[in-house]
C-alpha cells in the first residue's frame, strides 16, 4: 500500500542512503505544504518498505529489497511522473524516451584544505557560471525556479555555495543539492571553460567534502559520465552505488 508520507513514517528509515538523503532533504525542506512536492510511502505487511517524493513533475525514490516494484511502478504511470530516479539494481515496469545511467560516488579521502581563496558566492553570478558549461547532461534549469529553490534553501541552511575568483570573476563553483544532519549530496560542480585544467574544480570538491566528513556526514555525488566519474574517483571519491534515471512520459 502507498500512502502519503508524514515526519514520522519519513525519518523512521534509519539510514544515510544516498537515494534516502535526496529524498529526506527535500521534505526538510518543503514539507507537505506546497503543491509541486509530494511524499509517501510503501507498506508492505505491515512493513515500511520504500520512499517516494515529487519536485514538479520529478520523482525519487527509496527502494528497499521488501519494495513492491509493480506496485510502485503503477503508482508511477498513474502520477504521470516526467522523470523518475533510482538505485539501478532496481527494475521498474515503466517506459522512457531515455534512460540516463551513473554512478554514485562517496567521498573517502583524507581531510583536505585548499590552498586557494574560496567563498560563498551570490547567486546570479553562480548561476552564469553554470550557464557557462551547460551540455545535454549538464542540464541548467530556468533562473527563476533556480533563484527561488536556491534562496529558500540556502535560508534554511540546507544549500551551501562554494567558489574562487580569478581577477575578481568567479570560474570554479558548486553547491550541495541535498543535505541532512547524516548526508550531504554535492552537485552543480562547474568551472568555466576558459580557467579548465587548472586542478580548480577538483580544489572545490576535496575541500568541501572533507569538511562535510570533518562534521561526521558523508559526501556523496551523482555522476552520469565516465570522465566526471574519473574525476571524482581522483578526487577521493569510490564508487558506492549505481543510479538510472528514466526520462520522458511514463504513460
Amino acid at each position: 500500500m502507498i500512502r502519503q508520507a508524514d515526519r514520522e513514517s519519513l525519518r523512521s528509515f534509519l539510514t544515510n542512503d544516498p537515494f534516502y538523503t535526496r529524498i529526506l532533504s527535500l521534505y526538510e525542506s518543503y514539507g507537505g505544504g506546497y503543491d509541486f512536492v509530494g511524499f509517501w510511502v510503501q507498506e508492505t505487511e505491515s512493513k515500511l518498505t520504500s520512499v517516494i517524493s515529487r519536485f514538479e513533475d520529478k520523482f525519487s525514490l527509496y527502494l528497499t529489497d521488501d519494495s513492491d516494484l509493480e506496485e510502485i511502478s503503477s503508482f508511477l504511470r498513474f502520477q504521470g511522473a516526467g522523470a523518475v530516479m533510482s538505485a539501478r539494481k532496481f527494475s521498474l515496469e515503466i517506459k522512457a524516451d531515455r534512460v540516463i545511467d551513473g554512478q554514485v560516488l562517496r567521498y573517502n579521502g583524507e581531510y583536505y584544505n585548499s590552498v586557494l581563496e574560496l567563498y560563498s558566492p551570490e547567486i546570479k553570478p553562480f548561476y552564469e557560471l553554470l550557464q557557462s558549461c551547460a551540455s545535454d547532461i549538464f542540464i541548467v534549469p530556468e533562473y527563476m525556479t533556480f533563484l527561488s529553490d536556491v534562496t529558500h534553501r540556502r535560508n534554511l541552511g540546507k544549500c551551501t555555495i562554494l567558489g574562487t575568483d580569478i581577477d575578481g570573476t568567479l570560474v570554479s563553483g558548486l553547491m550541495t543539492v541535498s543535505e541532512t544532519s547524516s548526508a550531504v549530496i554535492l552537485g552543480a560542480v562547474a568551472t568555466h571553460p576558459d580557467f579548465r585544467r587548472r586542478g580548480l574544480s577538483r580544489e572545490l570538491v576535496r575541500t568541501l567534502a572533507s569538511q562535510i566528513n570533518a562534521r561526521g556526514r558523508e559526501a556523496y555525488v551523482f555522476s552520469a559520465s565516465e570522465a566526471n566519474t574519473r574525476f571524482y574517483q581522483n578526487s577521493g571519491f569510490t564508487i558506492c552505488a549505481e543510479f538510472a534515471e528514466i526520462l520522458g512520459s511514463l504513460w
